[in-house]
């Protein structure tokens, strides 16, 4: 327990930091009103590159998903190739470095990615420094019951994310079915981590080669998608929000027609 205390990092709302919230998020009236700058603002969007793919997810889990493991970035050609406008195509997958997953993903009359309300993924947030626990096994309950979680906050879980070695499945502390419901009871306004997917890509391998139910599949990800809380996956950088206290998450997805999901930049603001 001791390691657990030490190695937790809280978003303190001290009275400040209430004030300042209540600011940014509740000025009324006529005129300019000044809002304050952050201290600083961290980008946690990995950067998109052509080799995207394989750099976060490994060669085992690409291969898996149906992925390619090259993003294809093609210059746009003019019908008249002598003029040059400098335009290029990017092909991006829905769940590509940080993305939100789409209710409509797994229910039927979802939101789409476009739908999501920004409102559910801009605010006060609270930063779990998750990197104790043992990388080849579930987060459970107890692994978060100590931690100070509270309704209506963006809860941030950092699971100190890397690449997999060689052709080696993702590797990291996954969430649990139960730990999944425990959070979802807690009225959490949003759920965003480093983790390429809340749940486990060999599990979900495994589960599928059994041909068990979807419901069974995508158990810790439908509790979310069924009470309407978004979840953010696949940031980068969280290890600068980890001495911070006062920490507001900004992440907007690309506004794309998709049930799946869809890019998006993400970014914590500090004060």
């Amino acid at each position: 327990m001791g390691r657990k205390d030490s190695g937790s990092v809280f978003v303190r709302k001290d009275l400040g930091f209430l004030v300042l919230i209540a600011t940014l998020f509740g000025c009324q009236g006529a005129g300019t009103v000044g809002l304050p700058m952050p201290k600083k603002i961290v980008d946690l969007s990995p950067t998109i590159t052509e080799d995207l793919p394989v750099r976060q997810l490994g060669h085992r889990a690409v291969e898996f998903l149906g992925l390619k493991e090259r993003l294809n970035f093609t210059p746009v050609v003019p019908a008249k190739e002598h003029f040059a406008f400098g335009l290029t195509y990017y092909e991006l997958p829905s769940h590509t470095g940080a993305h939100l997953d789409a209710p409509g993903r797994l229910l039927k009359g979802g939101e789409r990615a476009d739908q999501v309300s920004l409102n559910k993924l801009y605010g006060p947030a609270r930063v779990v420094d998750l990197r104790w626990k043992d990388r080849h096994s579930a987060l459970q309950i107890t692994d978060l019951e100590n931690y100070q979680i509270s309704a209506d906050e963006i809860l941030i879980l950092f699971v100190g994310y890397t690449q997999p070695q060689d052709e080696d499945w993702p590797t990291y502390s996954p969430l649990s079915v139960q730990a999944a419901q425990w959070l979802v009871s807690k009225k959490i306004k949003a759920l965003a981590t480093d983790m390429p997917s809340i749940g486990s890509f060999s599990r979900y391998a495994d589960l599928m080669e059994k041909n068990r139910p979807p419901e069974e599949v995508w158990a810790e990800r439908l509790v979310f998608s069924q009470a309407g809380i978004p979840v953010v996956e696949g940031l980068a950088n969280l290890g600068h929000l980890v001495n911070e206290q006062n920490v507001v998450f900004v992440g907007f997805p690309l506004s794309i027609a998709d049930r799946s999901g869809a890019p998006m930049r993400a970014a914590a603001l500090v004060y």
